[in-house]
């Protein structure tokens, strides 16, 4: 966070990335992270990379042992992330893809 809070945001990456990954991690502490690194794509204008952390964080999210409902309402926000940074700088197959996971969590969260 001192790294993200200094504007290193590529050192803070690499450091992120390690808590993304680390076993000693549950799987939302993981998605924290994920989303951690996210932002650090968002703020060096990364956009693609960005979408693809948000991504990651849902995956993480629907790793838990939760009821899957709880689960959709809980990554909808990080697939919208997702969305906003591909329109910015994915490619259409990437907006596609997280238009339909978007739209996928919303009718699981129903």
């Amino acid at each position: 966070m001192v790294l993200m809070n200094g504007q290193e945001y590529g050192r803070a990456i690499s450091i992120l990335e390690e808590g993304a990954s680390s076993e000693s991690k549950s799987p939302s502490e993981k998605a924290e992270f994920c989303a951690w690194v996210a932002e650090c794509h968002r703020q060096l204008q990364d956009y693609k990379m960005c979408g693809d952390w948000y991504l990651e964080a849902v995956k993480r999210i629907f790793s838990q042992q939760a009821d899957v409902r709880l689960k959709a309402k809980q990554a909808l926000p990080m697939s919208e992330k997702a969305l906003e940074s591909y329109k910015l700088g994915g490619d259409t197959v990437d907006v596609l893809e997280a238009a339909k996971l978007k739209q996928r969590l919303l009718d699981l969260s129903k």
